[in-house]
């Protein structure tokens, strides 16, 4: 896979992204993989995995083992702290979406 251009910056849109389809549904990994690519985030596994179970240490996410025959899945599932977190990025990104299209938000705090 190539590799994805301003990583850092996008890292933080990409855990709104895993969150925001976590709180609808199970999902798993090289499904998210699919997912993002379809949005234009080019992830390998050993980019999303690692971010994914830091999202499930910090209780955003909770994970159970799946078995199909011999082969062992992972699904992913948003937990309630996720599903608040998602809640509110969405809140957030509202926000920021009309101030990159130039609407007159809310003036900041001067506190």
């Amino acid at each position: 896979m190539a590799k994805m251009k301003h990583p850092e910056l996008l890292k933080g849109l990409i855990r709104l992204h895993i969150l925001h389809h976590a709180s609808e549904e199970e999902f798993y990994g090289q499904w998210m993989i699919h997912e993002l690519a379809r949005h234009g985030y080019t992830l390998s596994p050993g980019t999303l995995y690692p971010m994914l179970h830091a999202m499930e240490r910090r209780g955003y996410l909770k994970s159970k083992k799946e078995q199909n025959g011999r082969t062992f899945r992972r699904l992913y599932r948003a937990t309630a702290l996720g599903r608040e977190a998602n809640r509110l990025a969405k809140i957030q990104v509202r926000e920021l979406i009309g101030e990159l299209q130039g609407s007159k938000g809310p003036k900041p705090h001067t506190d």
